[in-house]
């Protein structure tokens, strides 16, 4: 069986986290299990609607463009929710978002549900991408700290994830500015391709290692998530606000 993982992270780092998944699934199915990921969110994506994964851990965005367009069925979802945030130098304080107006905003993840939120909580007080600021980008997640720390920008916007992944000297230089929403986690998709016997088995083996499994606890502390749980009433549906233009943004190009 293989379960793909989205690479919100370097994929060493992706691939030591999720080992004690893979151990405790291998044994408790008593089959191969094998944990994979991709280059980028949307070879990712696109390798997922070609049902190549048997499951697909991915983003809630990408996990009901999932599921409305190839049949992928919701098993659990991470917990906790994801904080949105907006943070700035220590030693160029900004008061409000206001003050990005005419200035350069740099973006973890610019297809993160967490930059599509907070792309219209900033339409919402009147600041318009690429019209009234700037948006870069950076390599990697844990850069966004160092771009705000030279200076090449004015503030960043992330997720309480990749704020914990900067180096802790560069966090020392740092504020928050504001967080702004939560965002729901990661969900555990299962391809159309299983059968509903199967499908039932994986949400369980999924719970209890969430609750009972030494693998699970290990996982938690290594990543931050908490908990997992059966996805609640409403959660793909809200993502529907977020779905053609998670489609355009991770369509192939080329």
């Amino acid at each position: 069986m293989e379960i793909g993982v989205l690479p919100n992270i370097s994929t060493r780092v992706l691939l030591a986290q999720y080992q004690p998944m893979r151990d405790y699934l291998s044994r408790e199915l008593k089959r191969p299990v094998q944990i994979s990921t991709a280059p980028n969110w949307s070879v990712f994506h696109q390798r997922t609607l070609g049902l190549e994964y048997d499951v697909a851990i991915t983003a809630a965005h990408l996990a009901r463009v999932a599921q409305v367009d190839r049949g992928y069925v919701p098993l659990v979802s991470y917990l906790p929710d994801i904080k949105g945030m907006v943070i700035h130098a220590t030693d160029r304080p900004i008061a409000s978002v206001a003050e990005l107006r005419g200035r350069t905003l740099v973006l973890s993840n610019p297809q993160s549900l967490v930059t599509l939120r907070g792309m219209k909580w900033l339409h919402e007080k009147g600041l318009e991408r690429d019209t009234d600021f700037k948006t870069i980008g950076t390599p990697t997640d844990d850069s966004v700290g160092s771009v705000v720390v030279r200076g090449d920008a004015i503030a960043a916007m992330l997720s309480s994830g990749e704020y914990r992944a900067i180096p802790e000297a560069t966090k020392a230089r740092l504020q928050i500015l504001s967080v702004f929403a939560e965002v729901p986690g990661f969900v555990v998709m299962a391809s159309p391709r299983l059968s509903a016997a199967d499908r039932r088995r994986l949400e369980e083996q999924f719970l209890r290692f969430a609750t009972q499994a030494e693998e699970g606890r290990t996982f938690f502390a290594n990543t931050g998530f908490t908990a997992m749980r059966v996805p609640p009433a409403g959660l793909m549906e809200s993502m529907d606000a977020y779905a053609e233009v998670t489609r355009r943004m991770l369509q192939p190009t080329g």
